[in-house]
């Protein structure tokens, strides 16, 4: 892999939620009503958002991103199988990304059977991502949190051998039991679509994806931790037998593009709308016992924003290029150095959260396709040792 791929990716929030509305409430997921959602605000902004789509692809961006959450006003993406059959039909060149889908708490066949529908819709442009989901999307399925990576685990098995093993064929796991399966609808991509598997901070999860010679996404650990987190995949993969390279590693971050640096910076305040309370809640909802090892746990208070602590300032989350706003040479400047940094195949972009307005971020996407990225792609990336 010669040269960085840049992907555009956004939440798809409600972002009519403000913070005097959150104020009276413990968290902003599952203690926070739905009866603040309006369907038809919905409706415009579901449609805005799928318009970045089709700009994000016309203008030249590698791929585009999609995910999946439940309960979360800042995330209207309860399937991302549904958002990425959209992606399919209003795009024609960019790879489609999913990051993931909730794996424990869907039913793997019919999830292998999905995402051989839209590598077949997309001629064969699907990234199937695979993740375990946070603690809130295991309680809102009423499963033991003990039990997420064990499910995890045994669902991504049985999902691979869909995608590779003739049916019928029986298979008898510790949570998943069927005595006849035999998708009819299988991927284009052989013997299945690529796989990458994202984490935070948990080490675990960097094993896992070495292990299985997936490529590793950090979802926005701050560069000191992902460089450490970027050295376990590197010591796993010897370990196993294979050689990684920037195939296996990517990172996301937050970016804006303006006309102007002023604008810009103005523009991206409005990355940390409701900042305080997206993540708020008790242990219970976002770290019970169980759900991740105890160095995870420590290892999440590193992130910018884990921890429970403070969030940090937005020009703190500048200075340590967490959040990369300003003008087309500006933003190339500081995506260089983050790439001259982690060497990474894959940089994924959030480009639209909470409410900046819709036009900016279309003119942001088109300075990303037309001058950022052009840019980017001339960056030599750096073999690993």
């Amino acid at each position: 892999m010669d040269q960085v791929q840049v992907f555009f990716h956004s939440q798809q929030p409600y972002s009519h939620v403000t913070d005097e509305d959150l104020n009276g409430y413990p968290s902003g997921r599952l203690d926070f009503p739905n009866t603040f959602f309006d369907p038809e605000k919905a409706h415009v902004l579901y449609n805005q958002y799928h318009e970045l789509y089709a700009w994000a692809d016309e203008v030249g961006l590698d791929g585009i991103m999609t995910n999946e959450h439940h309960a979360s006003y800042w995330n209207m993406k309860p399937s991302a199988n549904i958002d990425a059959a959209v992606i399919s039909k209003v795009t024609s060149r960019a790879q489609i990304a999913i990051l993931g889908n909730i794996i424990p708490i869907n039913d793997p066949i019919r999830m292998a059977e999905e995402l051989a529908m839209l590598d077949c819709y997309s001629g064969g442009r699907l990234i199937s991502g695979f993740v375990r989901g946070g603690a809130v999307e295991t309680l809102m399925a009423g499963m033991d949190p003990t039990q997420n990576r064990e499910r995890f685990e045994e669902a991504h098995d049985l999902i691979i051998k869909c995608w590779t093993t003739p049916g019928p064929f029986r298979f008898e796991g510790k949570y998943y039991q069927y005595r006849a399966v035999n998708p009819w609808v299988l991927p284009m991509q052989k013997p299945h679509p690529r796989v990458w598997f994202p984490g935070g901070s948990s080490p675990e999860s960097v094993v896992w994806a070495a292990e299985h010679r997936y490529t590793y996404i950090n979802l926005g650990a701050l560069i000191e931790l992902t460089t450490e987190l970027k050295k376990i995949y590197i010591d796993t993969a010897h370990q196993v037998g294979f050689k990684p390279g920037p195939e296996h590693f990517g990172y996301q971050m937050r970016a804006l593009v303006a006309d102007t640096d002023e604008e810009a910076q103005e523009l991206g305040r409005k990355f940390l709308w409701t900042q305080s309370h997206r993540m708020r809640g008790p242990v219970e909802h976002t770290d019970p016992p169980g759900y991740q090892s105890r160095v995870a746990s420590t290892m999440m208070a590193r992130r910018a924003g884990g921890g429970g602590g403070p969030p940090m300032t937005y020009e703190k989350l500048q200075e340590l290029n967490a959040i990369v706003v300003g003008s087309p040479e500006t933003v190339t400047r500081k995506l260089t150095a983050t790439i001259e940094q982690l060497s990474p195949g894959y940089l994924i972009l959030i480009g639209s959260d909470g409410d900046i307005p819709h036009k900016n971020v279309m003119r942001s996407i088109e300075l990303l396709g037309r001058e950022v990225i052009p840019a980017l792609h001339e960056i030599e990336l750096q073999p690993y040792e």
